[in-house]
């Protein structure tokens, strides 16, 4: 079988004031129109099918429009991630397996079965033309979701969850695969960091499978051999990651494809000197969205700024703050000492450092350096 991995769809998402449902739109044309030149028999969604956990209707008209649209390809296989609502995203669920839509928001898929799909708590078995896939499924998991034992920690309760849904669904017959919406560190290990309510998880915490298709990152990452984010299907941020892909993945020959999206327009950071350079960089950006980061001793006037906003897509202004510019320069010169010294005295009324205490940080910032 042919798998095509997706995820953090977040439609309804908006670039405020911009609306953005027709790049939406267009996107998942490209996906449906990738899905039958490659023949795709399993479509996945890790997660973030939407943007926020109540959707406007129009978000709600255009995933469920986009699925049914793929479902005439293939089976359409989606999890909740953190933005959405798993109880909502799974209300429609026995209208949409009728239709081969399977939709998992909770963490129990019995009531995924349906025509080649016998279901299990951890997620399901499908068949076709005598092959089996083993598909675990995990919705996002947080903190809060925790249980016994009360202090069990995060990485091995994510540990245990994923391992248990993977027992009750992989198989020594067929091609293992997992689907979850994660916060993983790409490494063995690693300390605990979050983004926003999720906290980064080692590898370690991963089954062993053919392939795991992870969501919640929005730039394509590879993190092991068979272990990968897809990214987002539409560039949401202004964080220079403009590559967009789906993962296609063979579930003979465990080879993966990434196909390039090209769906959508640009997201562009402007770095200007002046009101004209920033006319030209907004008004050169044609159609696709622009962030000026103006960095200029002499202020916009108000007539300036809002003749910016109407040259185009512009979407952020952000003023660099000249006075700290200046002193961040003016400390650039200054040893370590001079600047701990400093650093005292407007602590103190003005009041020196003792020498002791300056020969303390220095040998702590020595030992830092090194």
């Amino acid at each position: 079988m042919k798998i095509l991995h997706t995820s953090d769809w977040h439609l309804g998402k908006r670039l405020p004031p911009f609306d953005r449902t027709d790049e939406q739109k267009e996107v998942l044309k490209e996906i449906e129109k990738i899905v039958v030149d490659n023949k795709v028999d399993v479509l996945i969604v890790a997660g973030d099918v939407f943007d926020v956990s109540i959707p406007p209707a129009l978000a709600e008209e255009m995933f469920y429009r986009a699925a049914l649209d793929l479902s005439r390809h293939c089976l359409v296989a989606a999890v909740a991630g953190n933005h959405d609502d798993g109880d909502r995203l799974k209300a429609p669920d026995m209208l949409a397996k009728a239709s081969g839509i399977l939709l998992c928001g909770g963490f129990d898929c019995f009531n995924l079965a349906c025509d080649c799909v016998e279901a299990k708590r951890g997620g399901i078995i499908y068949r076709k033309n005598g092959e089996r896939l083993n598909l675990a499924l995990c919705p996002y998991l947080t903190e809060s979701r925790k249980g016994d034992p009360p202090a069990q920690d995060f990485a091995a309760y994510v540990s245990q969850i994923l391992n248990a849904r993977a027992s009750d669904v992989f198989s020594d017959d067929g091609c293992n695969i997992l689907v979850a919406h994660l916060f993983m560190s790409g490494s063995l290990t690693g300390e605990e960091r979050e983004l926003g309510s999720a906290k980064m998880l080692p590898l370690s915490v991963l089954p062993k499978c053919d392939y795991t298709a992870l969501g919640h990152i929005h730039r394509p990452m590879k993190l092991a051999d068979n272990v990968f984010y897809s990214g987002s299907i539409l560039n949401y941020a202004f964080d220079g990651h403009e590559k967009k892909e789906v993962i296609l993945f063979d579930t003979v020959t465990k080879e993966t494809k990434h196909i390039p999206l090209t769906s959508g327009k640009k997201l562009i950071t402007a770095k200007v000197n002046g009101f004209e350079s920033a006319l030209d960089a907004i008004e050169s950006a044609g159609d696709n969205f622009v962030k000026i980061v103006y960095d200029c001793a002499v202020p916009l006037s108000a007539s300036q700024t809002v003749q910016l906003e109407k040259a185009g897509k512009l979407v952020q202004l952000e003023i660099v703050p000249q006075g700290v510019k200046r002193e961040a320069s003016r400390r650039a010169h200054k040893s370590a000492q001079e600047l701990f010294e400093e650093y005292y005295r407007s602590l103190n009324g003005g009041e020196n450092a003792p020498e002791d205490l300056v020969a303390e940080f220095l040998s702590l910032f020595e030992k830092e350096e090194v």
